[in-house]
């Protein structure tokens, strides 16, 4: 039950940082969110020192986050389509 507690106090924790910190606009603050939470995910961030979660791919039993870090992989699919936007 720690464990699970200290896992959605790392969220919160992150959540109010986004909220203090985001100085852009809306979809700036909750990009930032969800690249902080997938690099959490990852095991790549600093307020994250016990948690690694792997997504699998129900058809394939792959381990999606073994191609690319989650967080790296969000901002080239979100970079993809800003630039799809553009045209």
């Amino acid at each position: 039950m720690e464990r699970d507690e200290n896992f959605i106090d790392n969220i919160l924790t992150l959540r109010d940082y986004w909220l203090k910190a985001g100085k852009g606009d809306a979809k700036e603050t909750v990009d930032g969110f969800i690249h902080s939470l997938l690099a959490m995910f990852d095991g790549d961030a600093g307020v994250n020192d016990f948690h690694f979660i792997q997504l699998v791919d129900a058809e394939e039993m792959e381990t999606i986050n073994d191609r690319y870090p989650l967080h790296e992989l969000f901002h080239i699919e979100n970079n993809k389509r800003a630039q799809w936007k553009n045209y």
